[in-house]
């Protein structure tokens, strides 16, 4: 197991890391809370296939309270190099929008899933632009932590003056926690899977009203 001498080397392996994966999955959902003990649950889903396709699909609930059992349905993702952004509201019917690249869809999935699609986007691909843990201010090593069973690195640093944590698994240097360090946020990743390739159809836009995006 590598030794680093400071955060922000560790940072820079962990991007190395994501930057040089071929097949990639997770399983996971972002806690946003509020003053009131009120919590809102997004979940989504991660896969990042050989030919470089890709699929994040997620499902935020309402933000309002008596709207919460209703879910929505979003998805965003690549393939044969097409990009598109999917939507279907409260059980409404779906709409797909196509782009160019993943730069406009992960930009417009990144509020609605909580940042979760960004987190995991920013990572993987080049062309997505924004924050990244290599601009983590005052980025520390501190001691380790189990996060569900898997040991992990933790890093502790500024994103503006929010203070957050990060936890990386020590044997493969992947994401399974970010958390805000005042309990407002926590973006969990479980069953991350390296090895299953998902056959092309897997990652298509959803059947549904399609149109153009703008180039």
């Amino acid at each position: 197991m590598p030794t680093y001498l400071s955060a922000k080397e560790f940072i820079a392996a962990v991007m190395e890391r994501y930057r040089a994966l071929q097949v990639y999955s997770d399983q996971g959902h972002v806690i946003t809370r509020w003053t009131g003990h009120d919590e809102f649950i997004c979940s989504f889903q991660t896969a990042l296939g050989p030919k470089g396709d890709f699929r994040f699909a997620f499902q935020p609930p309402r933000p309002y309270w008596r709207l919460r059992h209703t879910i929505s349905r979003y998805m965003v993702g690549r393939v044969r190099g097409q990009a598109y952004f999917a939507s279907a509201r409260s059980g409404g019917a779906m709409t797909v929008e196509t782009w160019p690249d993943l730069l406009i869809p992960i930009a417009a999935a990144t509020g609605i899933s909580s940042g979760a699609a960004h987190t995991i986007g920013r990572l993987l691909f080049p062309e997505i632009s924004g924050w990244s843990l290599a601009e983590l201010k005052r980025p520390r090593l501190r001691s380790p932590k189990w996060v569900d069973g898997v040991l992990c690195y933790q890093v502790t640093g500024l994103r503006g003056r929010r203070r957050m944590s990060v936890f990386v698994g020590m044997h493969d240097l992947l994401i399974r926690k970010i958390a805000a360090r005042n309990g407002s946020r926590e973006e969990i990743r479980q069953a991350l899977d390296l090895e299953t390739v998902h056959p092309d159809e897997f990652f298509e836009a959803p059947s549904g009203l399609e149109y153009e995006g703008r180039t």
